[in-house]
């Protein structure tokens, strides 16, 4: 065996994820065709820049995967050129910056596109501004930031928060090795075949990104140990200077974050403050299942580490009755992130509405959602401990020793009661049926840029697929509360 796989393998899983030679042309002849484009317009409409770059692993760092590449094109301005915006106060700042992007977007970007062969070209926002494109079936991304050095990044920080993207790209090319690089891509298939990758992750809003995994493999010696350090980080802290996770969680920035791999490139900075808790949850899942199988044949040990689409068969009869997923068509013209985020919203609306009555009394239960998407199609699902509830609840009020909170409370309600020491109620529910409340929360949280769908496609059954193959295996005290259902009845199958 070598580093932690057999041989054989790691090579499988080398040749399944390496891109070719070709698609590595492509990809360069894509980036000069765009590059030369933003400069020819900038010479004829009189825009400076410092330089134009793909970054990410399109870039010099080359850790991309086959047949899974997209490529950001980085216009980097001088903070020269901009002293009179970046000398504003902050609350100023922020605003013309995002109205120099715009004008970047609107008056070079866009217009540097013409003669080139692209489609569903979008303006998109992310802290500020960018331009979103396709060419040859590619995701491709035109972001403007700031040239700032070493050493002003690590002493003030960014001016925008891609700003420190450049320097992500030359730190850890600078450090891979041809065995490295090849750790990365796959780490990288590994979290992809997990569903639990970057911003258009299965499960959770946000996964693990490939800078994160590019530095665990920088920091450690081998595949192995890098694979080790993923599966601690909650508890074992990434920081290259050495803060213990007690230190860490005393830093005001860093207070809400749960897992912990600091930027080499800007200290102040926590790389996984945005993968969500149960994104990296899975992961960990997946990290223990696949050392329980390496010692199987190669064939299971492969399905760990190369992504396969997500299935599409319908979810069990038992876990039916506690589920419901609805389908939503996208405005095409209104960027992925932006309408992914917001049916993330309603997703809490729902978790928080349909869990407690008003009155804080319990009523459907624990609820868990998941959002997916693909293309112009966005699902919903939805699992609910309780489907259906009683008519009526026993609502709870003051403690029967408060003279004046139970003489008001018997002046506003009938029929109070005394239960367990308190002066109780019995109250009409609105809901006793999870579909019916479903449905009304939908329709009074309707989201702009997403129609929901009188049909469903196969996409509905894999958001449902998802909370059973990927949610409920590290949620066991949900899946108790809905099923007896025997364990080895329930394990499933990827």
């Amino acid at each position: 065996m070598s580093d932690l796989l057999p041989d054989s393998v790691r090579r499988q899983v080398l040749d399944k994820i390496t891109p070719s030679q070709k698609e590595v042309e492509t990809q360069r002849e894509i980036i000069n065709k765009l590059t030369n484009a933003l400069h020819n317009r900038a010479d004829s409409a009189g825009f400076t820049y410092s330089f134009i770059e793909a970054q990410g692993s399109t870039g010099e760092k080359q850790t991309q995967l086959s047949g899974a590449t997209d490529i950001d094109l980085f216009v980097a301005l001088s903070t020269e050129d901009h002293s009179d915006i970046l000398e504003l106060p902050l609350t100023n700042r922020h605003k013309a910056i995002d109205d120099l992007m715009t004008k970047l977007v609107s008056e070079w970007f866009e217009p540097a596109l013409r003669g080139v062969e692209v489609h569903e070209v979008q303006r998109a926002f992310s802290q500020h501004p960018f331009l979103s494109l396709k060419i040859q079936g590619i995701d491709i991304d035109i972001l403007g930031c700031f040239d700032i050095d070493t050493e002003r990044l690590a002493r003030d920080g960014p001016i925008t928060a891609v700003d420190r993207t450049v320097h992500h790209t030359k730190y850890i090319a600078q450090r891979l090795t041809d065995k490295k690089r090849e750790d990365v891509r796959i780490l990288k298939s590994f979290v992809r075949a997990c569903h639990a990758y970057g911003d258009t992750c299965a499960v959770g809003r946000m996964g693990l990104t490939g800078v994160a995994l590019e530095l665990l493999v920088v920091f450690n010696t081998s595949l192995e140990k890098a694979m080790k350090a993923l599966r601690h980080l909650d508890t074992k802290p990434v920081d290259t200077v050495n803060r213990t996770l007690k230190d860490l969680k005393r830093i005001k920035t860093f207070y809400d974050d749960h897992i912990f791999l600091i930027d080499p490139t800007d200290t102040n900075r926590n790389i996984a403050s945005s993968f969500t808790p149960r994104a990296y949850r899975w992961v960990q899942y997946r990290i223990d299942r696949l050392y329980e199988i390496l010692t199987e044949h190669d064939d299971a040990i492969i399905e760990q580490l190369i992504e396969v689409p997500i299935p599409s068969s319908p979810i069990p009869d038992w876990l039916r009755l506690h589920s419901k997923s609805y389908e939503f068509r996208g405005n095409k013209s209104i960027h992925y992130t932006i309408l992914r985020d917001k049916l993330h919203r309603v997703a809490r609306k729902i978790r928080s509405e349909m869990r407690y009555e008003k009155t804080g009394e319990e009523r459907f239960g624990r609820i868990l959602t998941e959002v997916l998407f693909k293309e112009e199609l966005y699902a919903l699902g939805v699992l609910v401990q309780k489907p259906q509830i009683t008519p009526t609840y026993i609502r709870r009020g003051p403690r029967i020793t408060l003279q004046e909170a139970t003489a008001r409370f018997r002046e506003s309600h009938q029929n109070v009661m005394e239960i367990d020491g308190h002066l109780c109620v019995e109250v009409k529910r609105d809901w006793t049926q999870y579909e019916e409340m479903l449905d009304s929360i939908l329709h009074e949280y309707q989201i702009d840029g997403l129609q929901l769908s009188s049909s469903n496609s196969e996409i509905s059954n894999q958001v449902l697929n998802v909370l059973y193959k990927f949610v409920l295996p590290i949620e066991p005290e949900f899946k108790e509360r809905i099923t007896r259902v025997k364990e080895k009845d329930y394990t499933p199958s990827m």
